[in-house]
């Protein structure tokens, strides 16, 4: 191990040492250059979609409501039904950034945050890249192509930290099993998962991943009839184990021990869970921008194919168990993106045929043999210190900015959603559940929600009641009644809406493009007239005031 780890000392580039000595220095490379060009590119998707997940107002709640309890959360807090339910705040980590990042600049807060992390991510990834020889244009592109890929998850929650810890895990592993690092060099994976598993429930795909990377290396180790190449992949897989055992541990450092296995399990294993959020269902090639993933599913098979050299089998067994994980569900497909960009460079840059045609042009061009080598060198420059400046930047740009992130009112209609906080908060209200989670991001507590996207909080029984009722099936009215709903939001296209529409008991007290708010009259709190009632902002562009939400 020792004579590896000195030869792999020996093949570092001194350029590369010297540029790491240097890192206070302000002049970038390619790799920070790169990150400003995403953090300026990231950002734009902020304006409508990257603060419309579900989840965000009670990822943010999270903290307020752990602040008001003095500990860590038992019990959920948010949903009037459900006071007494089980709940569990293992994403602290996660929902804290996002708590600073939103009491630091509001919407616009919440957008630099998430936007720093994901360019930081694929500043990372164009890293790896790098250190992989690549040269610097094919680097860019690939980058650019895992960027389209992971496009869909340019949302803010702490599902982010998940996209960076199956990245970072995966290319230790297939760079170790290819001898690339050393023993020494995996172990920064132990620091990692302990900060992972208190950021968000996927550090339980990383150790999958390393049991799985455990098994590779068995396999090799009692299946390739090679003397030399079994005992390597022995020694392997016993330092694997090793390593496996020892990141165990460590997610075990986090505020509810080994019961947050059984936690986040809770939800993976319900079949019902896992249909009734659109987001674990299997990915729609249908849609609009399903390009960006039908790319690299075309271009995996056809490098393969025409690949002069045998891919790292570590790194595409990998590819193939998140491949089979995000054909079945769409929230996996980023992270077979990241897994996989890696293995797809490194097999583009060794075809013939592109090598041929590289050396054509270069000949007809007539291309100087300095230039041609300046094409083909990898980037490894770059300065820490620019790249912290800009982010910096970003940060204090959303600190001073208004009116520039706001929700799509297709997803979160916030005017009829502010209207039932400022007129009906102390009534019970029903809504569409991906409502739940602003209602108590700008309710809470006085306001609590009827259900959200945590599934596992509310219970099958629950979610089967609230589907009955948006549909107006069964005995629906007996239900509304029984749950003591005063208020509906919902969207006017449901067909409880229309029910709602025709009956005598509830009045429609505002309406637009987007929701519908009926209060019911036998309530007696309902005989005054509701101020604002007559609303009906048809134009709803969903740009709230939000400064004022600031602590």
């Amino acid at each position: 191990m020792n004579s590896q780890s000195s030869s792999l000392e020996a093949q570092a580039d001194p350029t590369e040492l010297k540029s790491a000595r240097g890192w206070l220095t302000l002049r970038p490379g390619l790799a920070d250059w790169l990150l400003l060009l995403l953090l300026v590119a990231i950002i734009h998707r902020a304006q409508g979609s990257m603060l419309d997940d579900p989840g965000v107002g009670w990822h943010l709640r999270n903290v307020d409501a752990m602040l008001a309890e003095g500990t860590w959360l038992t019990h959920d807090p948010f949903t009037q039904q459900h006071e007494s339910a089980t709940w569990r705040t293992n994403q602290w980590l996660g929902d804290l950034v996002l708590w600073l990042g939103w009491r630091w600049g509001g919407l616009e807060g919440i957008a630099a945050v998430t936007t720093i992390l994901l360019a930081l991510i694929l500043r990372h990834l164009f890293r790896i890249l790098s250190s992989e020889n690549i040269p610097w244009p094919w680097a860019l592109l690939w980058t650019y192509l895992a960027a389209l890929g992971i496009s869909f998850s340019f949302v803010a929650r702490p599902n982010v930290f998940t996209i960076l810890g199956v990245m970072i895990t995966a290319s230790t592993l297939d760079r170790y099993h290819r001898g690339v690092c050393t023993r020494r060099a995996t172990l920064w994976l132990l620091p990692l998962f302990l900060i992972w598993v208190n950021t968000h429930g996927g550090f339980a795909a990383g150790l999958m991943m390393l049991i799985a990377a455990v098994g590779i290396e068995g396999v090799l180790a009692w299946g390739v009839p090679y003397g030399n190449e079994r005992s390597g992949a022995r020694v392997r897989m016993i330092h694997l184990l090793k390593l496996t055992v020892a990141v165990f541990v460590c997610t075990l450092i986090n505020p509810y021990g080994l019961a947050i296995y059984s936690w986040i399990f809770q939800l993976l294993g319900n079949p019902f869970f896992m249909q009734f959020n659109g987001e674990w269902h299997s990915p729609d090639f249908h849609v609009l921008g399903a390009f960006r993933l039908e790319l690299l599913l075309l271009l995996l098979p056809i490098l393969l194919a025409t690949c002069r050299h045998r891919p790292s089998l570590m790194a595409l067994a990998l590819c193939l168990l998140w491949l089979h994980l995000g054909l079945a569900s769409k929230r996996y497909m980023p992270l077979w993106v990241v897994v996989t960009v890696p293995l797809l460079a490194r097999l583009s840059v060794d075809l013939p045929w592109l090598k041929k045609i590289s050396n054509t042009l270069g000949q007809r061009w007539q291309l100087t043999g300095e230039f041609r080598r300046v094409l083909s060198l990898p980037s490894r420059q770059s300065a820490p210190l620019f790249t912290a400046f800009a982010c910096a930047l970003l940060l204090v740009w959303a600190r001073w900015c208004d009116d520039y992130a706001y929700h799509a009112p297709e997803h979160i209609p916030t005017r009829a959603l502010r209207h039932v906080i400022d007129q009906h908060g102390d009534r019970c209200v029903f809504h569409h559940h991906d409502w739940g989670g602003w209602l108590t991001w700008h309710g809470w507590p006085r306001v609590k929600n009827w259900l959200d996207d945590r599934a596992e909080v509310q219970g099958q029984q629950h979610l089967m009641e609230y589907q009955d009722l948006l549909a107006a099936r069964g005995a629906w009215e007996q239900i509304l009644a029984e749950q003591g709903v005063e208020v509906v939001c919902i969207p006017p296209e449901s067909s409880l809406a229309w029910q709602l529409a025709s009956r005598r008991s509830w009045r429609e007290t505002y309406r637009d493009d987007y929701a519908v708010v009926f209060l019911h009259m036998n309530d007696p709190r309902s005989i005054q007239p509701t101020l604002g009632a007559l609303a009906n902002p048809h134009g709803d562009t969903s740009r709230t005031t939000h400064r004022s939400s600031r602590r």
